[in-house]
C-alpha cells in the first residue's frame, strides 16, 4: 500500500491542476451583463440573438407595435436594414 505521504502529494497535485483548470474555464466564460441575464451585454445584439418582430409577437404574445416601442424606448432591440429586430436575451418589460 502506498505511503500516506505519497497519496497526499498526488492529491495536492490533482487539486492544483483542478484549480488551474477552473481558472482557465472562468477566464474563458463571458462576463454576465448587469441585468443578470447571463450573457455579456455585447452578445445581446449579436445576429444569432436577434429575432424578427413577427417572431417576437408569437414568442412574447404582445402586439407588434408594442414590441417595436419596447425595442426603441427600452433598448431591447436594434434596427437592421430599416427594420426592428428584438434581442431574444433582453427581456421585454
Amino acid at each position: 500500500m502506498p505511503e500516506a505521504a505519497a497519496i497526499l502529494a498526488r492529491l495536492d497535485a490533482i487539486m492544483r491542476e483542478l484549480a488551474e483548470l477552473r481558472t482557465e474555464l472562468v477566464a474563458s466564460m463571458p462576463v454576465p451583463a448587469a441585468d443578470g441575464n447571463g450573457l455579456d451585454s455585447s452578445d445581446d445584439f449579436a445576429p444569432e440573438h436577434l429575432i424578427e418582430i413577427s417572431t417576437a409577437v408569437e414568442h412574447f404574445n404582445r402586439p407588434a407595435d408594442s414590441i417595436r416601442w419596447m425595442c426603441r424606448k427600452q433598448a431591447c432591440g436594434v434596427k437592421v436594414g430599416g427594420r426592428w429586430m428584438s434581442s431574444s436575451p433582453r427581456p421585454l418589460r
